[in-house]
């Protein structure tokens, strides 16, 4: 309430846009880096005639995202959009290092691999739940429609990303090519931490509502007033 009290905070709109949105990296990089990893872990793992372990260890994420859709929002309007955006980015950090890191011991391996991902597959979902929330929240209403075409960008370029990291790395060894495609999620995921940990959390004023003047945004909270100019 001090901070908010003080003059002016200036945050640049577009750095708030921008890691608002970044979630959308991490949900479409976790959904096409399996597109190059499987063949490296198929064969390092002999599971090429293991047709349901594989058919698992790719759904894996999108099964846990189904949890993670869900709970999301709920946990977000007790705990704020910023925390659980902060929170789920920790949450892939972890899970993708995991992933990178998974045990060699043979079948068991891949029910390692399957249960990390569906705990992965949490912060996947939850990040696609939370972004246009956040996002809808704070755009003014005249950007909400750019705003929501900006989220879906960064999920194909997520996309495209685990694409090129799939490429560039297909000429490592086997066992080290699909770990690093799978661990590499994890520096994305840092980088949306880092960057949301500068962004504000969602204020209203004394009547529930936002409101927008100029450029930036000014959110009045009990007539404290703080100031995000662009």
């Amino acid at each position: 309430m001090n901070v908010m009290a003080k003059a002016e905070k200036k945050i640049s709109s577009a750095f708030i846009y921008f890691f608002g949105s970044f979630g959308g990296i991490l949900f479409g990089y976790d959904i096409g880096v399996m597109t190059g990893a499987l063949p490296f872990l198929q064969a390092d793992w002999h599971l090429e005639n293991a047709a349901s372990l594989v058919g698992w260890i790719t759904s894996a994420v999108m099964f846990g995202a189904i949890f993670g859709g869900a709970l999301a929002g709920q946990l977000s309007d007790k705990f704020g959009r910023r925390k659980m955006i902060l929170m789920s980015a920790i949450v892939f950090v972890v899970f993708s290092v995991l992933s990178g890191v998974s045990p060699d011991m043979g079948e068991a391996s891949a029910y390692y691999l399957i249960i990390v991902r569906m705990l992965l597959g949490l912060a996947v979902g939850a990040a696609s739940a939370l972004v246009p929330a956040y996002m809808s929240e704070m755009a003014p209403a005249k950007a909400r429609g750019r705003l929501s075409g900006l989220n879906q960008t960064m999920i194909v370029s997520g996309m495209l990303l685990s694409y090129v990291v799939d490429f560039l790395l297909k000429d490592l060894p086997g066992e080290w090519a699909w770990r690093l495609m799978l661990g590499l999620a994890a520096v994305p995921a840092l980088i949306l931490f880092l960057g949301v940990l500068r962004l504000p959390e969602h204020h209203e004023n004394h009547r529930g509502q936002i409101l927008w003047f100029g450029n930036g945004l000014r959110f009045y909270h009990r007539r404290n007033i703080l100031l995000l100019g662009g």
